[in-house]
């Protein structure tokens, strides 16, 4: 039996206090007396440390390994007195080779005497208990301890003591741990804005801070996170990985690589990782070690960036006091830990504000600190000149960078402190390197100059070393990528702080023309103002692949508005323009393509192994080109149309430029600013035989390729929609779509157009019954469906015509039918009874094509039509026999309205053909300015965005425009 069950058992309790009072007498004779501790002293926090005695119950140890411990308490006064009892944790729990299990903590406490009151006091902490000890009373206390030491610690706070002590620390904590997460939050959001390196290894390290902080907090020990290497290990995990991210980020601001070997840093990081995962797991010596490693490396850190701050890294000047903070952070938790600030109750909050203050440091750093927050990561693609100073801002703009590389220049610098050459991407690509900026060694730099003039580059260097300030210019000769050797002029200037100089900064261009020029060479294969290679050397290149011409694809971009830019900016904006052009070019072939100059402005650019979609290698050249320029102040456009042509689909290198000529020209008749996929011409399609045809025919209308598309018709009084003509197409699996010209007139001949007409009544009867339900328009829509003298001579047509009106629903006389006037005229005499009968059964009928017939005016008056549709051949011009253009087309819209017919006019093109005929007077127009041809699923939609309140708002002079 515990000894909480003796002590808490009333029955037992003279037991109890037998077996304490020998224990006292042993103690006693012992020399061991333990010191009585009195409750009701003044002291808020009494230490029961060296009161307590270990206390070795009958029978096994507790299972879980805790140990018992008594001590003796009193209260002398006349009044109750009450302590809260915690364990506190040792001061070198983070400095052991054994990991603890947990933090030391009071799982249960006895009393010898029943007026003791002990209870669970969880508003001060999960394991704090409430001891009231009567007036007048002397009582032994059995502490049961887990995790602790040799010798706990255990102290007894005054209940007034501790809350104010919480409600500080929860304070303290709260403040802390909220300028952390502000430091965290502004780092993490330049991350996500700049995605550079600095920002997200900073925001790394804060989160890394903010972690250990909840996990020295016991924040992880309430939702049972710490791993079998406890929460000690935890929070040595979280160091050890902060530690790994701040060397990042020591290294991103200045480069380890400049002074140690570059695998000197991977090393480190690697081992820091291992180890922090060594303590997470709670491998022997490994939290020692990391904790240990933490205080060595915070040291090295501020070491490496103050050295290097006063080197003249900016960067590292200006990230150095809040690397200095976190050095004196992590010395001061390391001297609490062992104990030596244990006597100073502001210690956890002087450590606290010291690592908040150095958050809020590196936060302002980085955000704020002399571009830190756009600086690369270190062995990455280095961004140009990253801790350039703020006289050289204006580079990071815009429109001055494009600007330099209009000019076909380059950002140049050489920094004097760590010897090393810095060249923006439109610099490297002068020397042939696409990949974006690069950095070179002061040695591997002086390796690319010439041997002859390598000493006059020195000489350069050495002599305005001493005079800060001053321009210079020099001209030498590189080596390029390829090999080549070309000239180059660097005018730059030298910059410092105080007296030193420390880095000369310049623009470097490539005067190779001029210099060649000069000396009256002519440069082979070259332009002379761009310096791109020429239409010769293009198929030169092409030749040169052999069989591997098949995997090319060629690109040839021609400027659309070339001549307009250049009346604008004049000869020398417009050669900035090509020269800008030539440098975009080059900057998005990055090295997989070669940029040429082909004349004028053209331009052609060669993907040996495009590996990619050809389309989408033609949208981004128009999408780079379609920026704008500038030039002294003023802007213009000049975008590109693009043909492209794949190696594949042509024979020779003459071919592929054809091929990719002929898909400009294409793309330049669509309207420019486009790109445009050559594609070998079809193959002329394969004449039908009678026999086929019909036969195809018949099996298409079977398999359900016929259908019907609906030719918009407006009403011109308000520019809404008033109906639809109904047209048949045959989607022809093979021919793709078939035009009615080459199967109607068949169809007629064979009489098959009776069927494919009750097939387009019944559909266009069907849909619209649908529409006029969707849309109760007053008045109905309409639509009109073409019929043929042989289904008018179908003795069964009058009566499956009354048939399918009357089943359809649809609103009387919205049906109509259009017979031409050519048919009309060849129908016979009986025509108008057949037409009259069709009247009764709910038709409406209309005269297509009237004035191209062989029909006289007085048919008009002699035959029952609603409507006359006049042929678009009116609009052109004169009418057939027409000497005064509108004559014939206004006397046939009087004489339809004189006899009561409405008109509708085809073929309307223009906005001008559809005022001119909204003055005529005509009822309705249907053509290409309204809408094309609609499918059945797009004429809800069209409906009811030109319905007539819908068109009312929309209409613009009276006349309707174009969806």
């Amino acid at each position: 039996m515990s000894p909480a069950a003796r002590f808490s058992n009333p029955g037992w309790l003279p037991l109890v206090l037998c077996a304490v009072l020998f224990t006292v007498a042993a103690w006693s004779a012992g020399a061991r007396v333990s010191p009585n501790i009195d409750f009701a002293s003044s002291r808020p926090v009494l230490d029961l440390t060296g009161s307590l005695s270990p206390y070795q119950a009958p029978g096994s140890p507790e299972n879980d390994g805790s140990r018992w411990y008594l001590t003796t308490v009193s209260n002398q006064t006349v009044r109750p007195v009450t302590r809260i009892l915690l364990a506190e944790q040792p001061f070198d729990a983070g400095f052991r080779l054994l990991p603890r299990r947990g933090r030391a903590a009071i799982r249960q406490v006895a009393t010898s005497d029943a007026d003791v009151t002990v209870e669970n006091a969880h508003a001060y902490g999960r394991y704090a208990f409430r001891i009231t000890v009567p007036p007048a009373t002397s009582a032994a206390l059995a502490i049961r301890v887990d995790n602790d030491d040799a010798t706990p610690r255990i102290t007894a706070w005054s209940e007034s003591a501790i809350a104010a002590h919480r409600a500080q620390i929860e304070i303290l904590f709260a403040a802390v741990a909220g300028l952390i997460a502000a430091a965290l939050a502004i780092t993490a959001g330049l991350a996500v804005m700049t995605g550079h390196a600095a920002p997200r290894w900073a925001a790394l390290v804060l989160l890394g801070l903010l972690l250990v902080q909840l996990g020295s907090a016991g924040m992880f020990d309430a939702i049972g996170v710490g791993g079998v290497g406890g929460p000690y290990g935890i929070i040595a995990m979280f160091a050890g990985l902060t530690l790994a991210s701040g060397f990042r980020l020591a290294d991103t601001i200045a480069p380890f690589e400049t002074r140690f070997p570059p695998d000197v840093l991977r090393w480190v990081i690697i081992g820091l990782v291992g180890l922090s995962a060594f303590a997470a797991v709670g491998v022997p010596a490994a939290m020692l070690l990391s904790e240990l490693a933490v205080i060595v490396g915070t040291a090295l850190i501020a070491a490496w960036l103050v050295h290097e701050g006063l080197a003249g890294v900016r960067a590292a000047r200006v990230a150095a006091p809040s690397a200095a903070v976190f050095a004196i952070v992590t010395g001061a938790a390391a001297v609490s830990a062992l104990g030596g600030l244990q006597s100073n109750a502001a210690a956890p909050g002087i450590v606290g504000g010291f690592a908040a203050t150095g958050a809020v440091l590196l936060a302002l750093a980085i955000a704020a600190g002399e571009g830190i927050a756009i600086l690369p990561a270190s062995g990455a693609t280095p961004v140009p000149l990253p801790d350039k100073p703020r006289a050289n801002a204006a580079s990071e703009n815009s429109e001055a960078v494009a600007a330099i590389g209009a000019s076909y220049q380059g950002v140049f610098e050489f920094d004097l402190a760590r010897e090393l050459v810095r060249l923006s991407p439109e610099a490297a690509a002068l020397l042939g390197l696409y990949n974006g900026s690069e950095v070179f060694s002061a040695k591997d730099w002086l390796a690319r100059v010439h041997s002859d003039d390598r000493a006059v580059f020195r000489e350069a260097m050495e002599r305005f070393r001493a005079q800060k300030g001053l321009a210079f210019r020099i001209e030498f000769r590189a080596q390029m990528e390829n090999g080549a050797w070309c000239w180059f002029e660097l005018r730059a200037t030298a910059l410092g702080h105080g007296a030193a100089v420390e880095r000369y900064f310049g623009l470097i261009a490539d005067v190779t023309a001029r210099k060649e020029a000069d000396a009256h060479i002519p440069r082979r294969g070259r332009d002379s103002l761009t310096g791109l290679r020429t239409r010769m050397s293009l198929i030169e290149d092409l030749e040169g692949l052999g069989s591997r011409l098949g995997s090319a694809t060629l690109a040839v971009a021609d400027i659309d508005r070339f001549k307009s830019v250049h009346a604008s900016f004049g000869d020398t904006g417009g050669d900035s323009v090509l020269c800008e052009i030539a440098a975009r070019l080059i900057a998005l072939a990055r090295g997989q393509a070669e940029v040429f100059r082909l004349g004028g402005n053209c331009f052609a650019i060669l993907f040996v192994e495009a590996g990619a979609n050809a389309l989408a290698i033609g949208e981004r050249i128009v999408a780079v080109l379609h920026e704008p320029h500038e030039w002294n102040g003023r802007r213009g456009f000049a975008p590109a149309s693009v043909g492209v042509a794949l190696g594949r689909e042509a024979a020779d290198a003459a071919e592929l430029i054809a091929h990719a000529e002929a898909g400009l020209k294409k793309a330049k008749r669509e309207g420019g600013a486009t790109v445009r996929l050559y594609s070998p011409p079809a193959p002329a399609p394969r004449r039908w035989d009678e026999v086929e045809l019909e036969s195809e025919l018949r099996q298409s209308l079977a398999r359900g390729e016929i259908d019907l598309v609906y030719q918009p018709i407006v009403r011109l009084a308000d520019s809404a929609v008033a109906g639809f003509e109904a047209l048949l197409r045959w989607n022809h699996p093979e021919r793709d779509s078939v035009p009615p010209s080459e199967f109607i007139p068949h169809a007629e001949h064979t009489g098959f157009v009776v069927e494919l007409g009750r097939f387009a009544l019944s559909r266009a009867t069907a849909d619209l019954a649908k529409w006029q339900k969707m849309f109760p328009l007053s008045p109905p829509l309409f639509v009109s469906v073409n019929v043929s003298r042989r289904q008018l001579r179908d003795k069964n047509f009058d009566r499956q015509f009354a048939k399918l009106i009357a089943l359809s629903g649809i609103a009387p006389g919205t049906l109509k039918l259009e017979l031409t006037e050519s048919a009309a005229a060849r129908a016979g005499e009986d025509l108008p009874e057949i037409l009259r009968r069709l009247r009764g059964c709910g038709a409406s009928l209309a005269i297509d094509d009237f004035g191209t017939g062989l029909s006289t005016l007085s048919q008009l008056k002699d035959v029952p039509f609603d409507t006359v549709k006049i042929d678009k051949s009116f609009l052109d011009g004169a009418g057939p026999g027409e000497t005064e253009p509108g004559v014939v087309l206004r006397s046939i819209v009087n004489l339809s309205h004189e006899l009561g017919r409405a008109v509708v006019m085809e073929g309307v093109e223009t906005g001008h053909d559809a005022q001119r005929v909204r003055e005529l007077g005509c009822e309705y127009a249907q053509g290409f300015y309204f809408a094309e041809a609609l499918i059945r699923n797009e004429v809800p939609a069209f409906i009811a965005r030109h319905r007539p309140d819908a068109a009312r708002e929309s209409r613009v002079a009276g006349v309707g425009g174009q969806p």
